[in-house]
């Protein structure tokens, strides 16, 4: 099954040291086709800038991506940009939620899950009626407040 590739599935398949680094790795390792939007690309990275990365670090990990034979890249358009514009006045959402549209867009365009660990996305994506992906969240462990251990 493919699926619309989340900026984060990336960012967490990337960095080991990541809170969801197994999960995206298992979760794209089952997937026969990653649609990638282009936002997501540009999110990717920024996030490479933002931590103080180098260029040639961020190309040599997004070439990744791109080399897997499962990669699919979606170029955004005019026709893109106003039909993402469309779905956030008739769901009365704001302009900030832009690129998190696009990212839905295409999944509705598809018509394949959305793959995300944002939990606030994937309550859009539902709420849009596009499944996501893992269908569960697996956060670290955390004691229980009620625990008398300490962790």
């Amino acid at each position: 099954m493919p699926a619309v590739i989340d900026t984060n599935v990336l960012i967490y398949d990337t960095f080991e040291d990541t809170r969801f680094h197994r999960a995206a790795r298992e979760l794209l390792e089952s997937l026969d086709g990653w649609y990638v939007p282009s936002t997501v690309l540009r999110e990717y990275i920024w996030f490479f800038k933002s931590r103080g990365y180098s260029l040639s670090q961020a190309r040599t990990m997004i070439t990744e991506y791109m080399k897997d034979p499962r990669f699919r890249g979606l170029e955004d358009n005019p026709r893109v940009i106003l039909r993402t514009i469309d779905i956030l006045e008739s769901n009365g959402l704001p302009l900030a939620k832009f690129n998190d549209v696009v990212v839905l867009y295409y999944a509705s365009r598809y018509d394949v899950p959305l793959a995300t660990f944002d939990e606030r996305f994937r309550e859009l994506a539902v709420k849009l009626g596009i499944d996501v992906l893992p269908e569960r969240l697996y956060p670290l462990p955390h004691p229980h407040p009620d625990s008398q251990s300490e962790v």
